[in-house]
């Protein structure tokens, strides 16, 4: 068991090896200014929902089943792609959702992982990545979610499309660290490159105080 768990640890090392630079707490970040508050709070769950219709999947899917019963037809049956760990973000396991976005949403989703690494770098600072923590979910997934969740409510519909996902606000990664790192800099950081591509009309962006997410919808 030692033996797989060193291997398992060094192949993870591979993977998303260390970077060099200033760790999170030694980079002075400025907290979200007024009009940048504003920008996280302007779109209300009703744009997403609007958007997520008009463009994602014809209509909601009602459960797992298919997903279960063949993941590759799935994926090709309603033209998704799946969303898998790298470089940028991780996916830890999901309960109340599958892995899969619409190919543009999920070609945005690395451009978001790429801008935040540019701003990381710029500063002088280690590469970290952002943890996905919700994508699709089906009617059963939003079922379930309200039963354990006072706070999923039908605001959180959008996650039926394909268009949107959830992004943990102050949860990100090393990279080549398995550890968590709770940071309300990076937070700022990785808000302020969502500002710009919602300022350049790729996205919507909603901040949850209540759900602790970054909620974001592909336009």
């Amino acid at each position: 068991m030692g033996a797989v768990i060193g291997t398992l640890l060094l192949l993870f090392k591979v993977l998303y090896p260390a970077s060099k630079g200033k760790t999170e707490a030694m980079v002075p970040v400025a907290v979200l200014s007024k009009e940048e508050n504003r920008a996280v709070h302007r779109y209300i769950n009703d744009y997403h929902l609007e958007v997520a219709k008009a463009k994602g999947l014809a209509k909601p899917l009602a459960s797992k089943a298919e997903h279960k019963a063949d993941a590759k037809a799935f994926g090709n049956r309603y033209k998704l792609a799946e969303i898998t760990d790298n470089k940028y973000y991780e996916i830890p396991r999901l309960t109340n959702s599958l892995p899969y976005l619409q190919p543009p949403a999920e070609e945005f989703l690395t451009l978001v992982g790429e801008r935040f690494c540019d701003q990381l770098e710029e500063l002088g600072m280690i590469n970290y990545r952002f943890s996905v923590t919700s994508i699709l979910r089906t009617i059963e997934d939003q079922k379930s979610l309200r039963k354990n969740n006072l706070n999923a409510t039908a605001n959180n519909w959008s996650h039926y499309y394909g268009r949107t996902f959830d992004i943990a606000q102050t949860r990100f990664f090393e990279r080549g660290n398995s550890t968590p790192v709770y940071s309300y800099r990076l937070r700022n950081l990785l808000l302020r490159e969502l500002i710009k591509l919602q300022e350049e009309g790729k996205c919507y962006v909603l901040l949850e105080s209540q759900t602790k997410c970054i909620h974001v919808t592909v336009r």
